[in-house]
């Protein structure tokens, strides 16, 4: 790729929101037990919606040389970020999913943690904002072509699950903010956690229902 072409492509709007989109989700999963349930899920649909939006707008990328990039992700980061996650989500971490909505034949449903989501996303993220901030170009290419690759075939199927069942979560009856107030009410009154936190009697069912499926 030349020098010009390059630079044109790194000054491009779609990747600069890109960039600055992917930072910031980095920055946002690592100190996720700073945020509320609520907030954070909100904060989520905005960052995951974001981050989808500029990579689909983004012009035809080539990777600049045939080296392979180096990788900052490891085992002990991504699970460290899962279980954060996981631990902020509690009981609405899990949730169905159908592998390929878009198939014609049967499909088999799975129950899928959004927390797993979350976690893959990062790896991908993580890793092409660590390269890009090195500051030479032919790295930065390189790495925006890979997240660009990447998100096509991996992290943006499962962007779009969880952002999916963020919207659900978000703005259906499994109401994120009466959970909230619910919480509140139970330190006054002493309820039982698990109790309070088991709104939504058909998310339930169906979630229960395909766990045992999957068994």
């Amino acid at each position: 790729m030349e020098n010009n072409t390059r630079q044109e492509l790194l000054n491009n709007e779609m990747v600069s929101t890109f960039v600055t989109r992917a930072a910031e989700y980095c920055t946002f999963v690592e100190n996720a037990g700073n945020f509320s349930k609520v907030d954070f899920v909100q904060k989520s649909i905005r960052l995951f919606s974001g981050m989808y939006a500029a990579m689909a707008n983004m012009p035809d990328i080539t990777n600049a040389t045939d080296s392979v990039n180096e990788k900052f992700v490891d085992e002990h980061v991504w699970h460290r970020i899962y279980n954060q996650i996981n631990s902020k989500l509690g009981y609405h971490d899990d949730y169905v999913d159908v592998y390929d909505p878009v198939a014609k034949e049967d499909q088999d449903v799975s129950i899928v943690s959004l927390a797993d989501n979350y976690a893959d996303v990062y790896q991908d993220i993580k890793d092409f904002v660590s390269l890009y901030s090195m500051g030479n170009e032919e790295v930065m290419v390189d790495a925006l072509w890979e997240c660009r690759m990447n998100f096509e075939e991996y992290w943006g199927p499962k962007l779009l699950s969880a952002l999916r069942t963020l919207h659900r979560l978000y703005f259906s009856e499994e109401d994120l903010r009466n959970e909230q107030e619910a919480a509140g009410q139970q330190k006054e009154t002493g309820e039982d956690e698990d109790q309070q936190s088991r709104g939504g009697w058909l998310f339930e069912k169906t979630r229960e229902q395909y766990k045992k499926k999957d068994q």
